[in-house]
């Protein structure tokens, strides 16, 4: 039946044949249109005293349900503000407190993630994960961050390093100022700047001279695939995550370039692995070349760094065993004493900056390839580089037939393609 208009209100008959009734549709202002039944399904118009029954019926119905829907928002933000520091960090590692919020306080799903969990799980929840973020005080994480410095003094040994306090500290800052917002759970964060740990004692730190490097990467007693690996950090400076992430799509033959997707800061990066003052610095893609052979041509999605035979996070360990393996005794590269930090992974890193800088690059070149590297780690390698000078070693040898059975495999074509030259001929 069509509706009948009078003013503001419609008449509408709701229903089927005569099993149905008469409602009047009126709007009503700051609440939209409302709908108020005026007949029984008889077709009896209502009485004053039945309407105002079914007005009271529906009102107490809407009433009611604004009251369960506040209720259940009150008791979600009680539950909310009693959120555990455990709780609260596992959204905020898990990516939830991401998709919830998007990017406030520039909120992203971060790539080093597990160290995140790691260090939470490791020297945080232990200490105050049980507390509410907002009952947390300066003194709670004063007394966490003791506490966690004296645990893996325990278990190290000896004293923890500032920075990995520092670490630590960073995560804790961050988780908090978080709960602050989005998190909405305080007001203040009780990571003050009074809690940061100070520096570490200056300490000298090791590279490697050119002549170490051909002798790591010819000595078959060390894994090849760990010996490419060597190659591939020292030739690039890129970090050991980026170095993992490189698929054989990332390198291009044809035009000597190498393109790292996945980067500490987020931005990738291209670069040419050539340059005319540096001729040796080419011969990587020598290796590489051959590597890829050696395995049967893999797919280009197929990683690069593979076959290392070491535990994760124990590559350092390895590093110094396989200099060792090399006869490769220079005794800074393995020293204890407390100044000298022992050779680490990160330091082929190093040793490609100050070769680099030892070659006359400039910082842009390097940061090109490196990434961002602050004045204090420039001026190390600047100190560095002159030694290199001093004992007149040429920076980036030619390690094209570095590896020996990849120099002997590409011996074998070599001598397979003149061969078949001359019987052509």
């Amino acid at each position: 039946m069509a509706n009948e208009r009078h003013g503001k209100g419609t008449a509408s008959w709701v229903g089927r044949g005569d099993k149905g009734c008469w409602f009047a549709r009126v709007s009503v202002p700051g609440e939209g249109r409302k709908r108020y039944k005026l007949s029984t399904p008889e077709g009896r118009p209502l009485t004053d005293r039945e309407a105002d029954a079914e007005l009271a019926a529906e009102m107490t119905a809407q009433i009611s349900e604004a009251i369960r829907t506040r209720v259940y928002e009150q008791e979600q933000a009680r539950l909310s503000a009693r959120l555990t520091v455990e709780q609260f960090g596992t959204l905020w590692t898990s990516g939830e407190l991401y998709r919830t919020h998007g990017e406030v306080r520039k909120l992203k799903i971060k790539k080093s993630v597990k160290d995140d969990k790691h260090r939470l799980r490791a020297h945080v929840y232990p200490y105050i994960g049980n507390l509410a973020v907002a009952d947390v005080t300066e003194m709670d994480v004063e007394r966490a961050l003791a506490k966690a410095a004296l645990a893996a003094a325990k278990k190290l040994g000896r004293p923890w390093r500032q920075a990995s306090k520092f670490q630590v500290y960073e995560i804790m800052r961050r988780l908090f100022d978080l709960s602050i917002k989005p998190g909405r759970l305080r007001a203040d964060n009780p990571v003050s700047s009074d809690l940061r740990p100070g520096k570490d004692a200056p300490k000298l730190f090791s590279f490697l001279y050119p002549g170490e490097l051909v002798a790591l990467l010819g000595c078959k007693a060390v894994p090849i695939g760990r010996r490419v690996h060597y190659a591939l950090a020292t030739y690039t400076g890129l970090r050991k995550g980026s170095l993992a992430a490189l698929t054989w799509a990332s390198i291009d033959f044809e035009h000597g370039t190498i393109t790292s997707l996945l980067s500490k800061t987020g931005l990738p990066q291209i670069f040419a692995q050539a340059d005319p003052a540096i001729p040796g610095l080419k011969s990587l893609m020598v290796v590489l070349k051959r590597w890829h052979e050696l395995q049967g041509c893999p797919e280009k999605h197929e990683p690069i760094v593979r076959d290392l035979g070491c535990r994760a996070r124990r590559e350092a360990t390895a590093l110094r065993e396989d200099l060792k393996a090399a006869s490769v005794t220079r005794e800074l590269l393995f020293s204890t004493a407390a100044n000298v930090e022992p050779l680490r992974f990160h330091d082929m890193r190093a040793t490609f900056v100050t070769w680099a800088r030892r070659a006359g690059k400039g910082r842009g070149w390097i940061s090109d390839r490196t990434g961002h590297l602050d004045d204090a780690q420039m001026d190390r390698y600047d100190r560095q580089a002159r030694s290199l000078a001093d004992l007149d070693y040429a920076p980036f040898p030619d390690i094209g037939s570095a590896v020996p059975e990849l120099a002997n495999d590409l011996a074998n074509v070599t001598r397979l393609n003149a061969q078949r030259h001359g019987s052509a001929g």
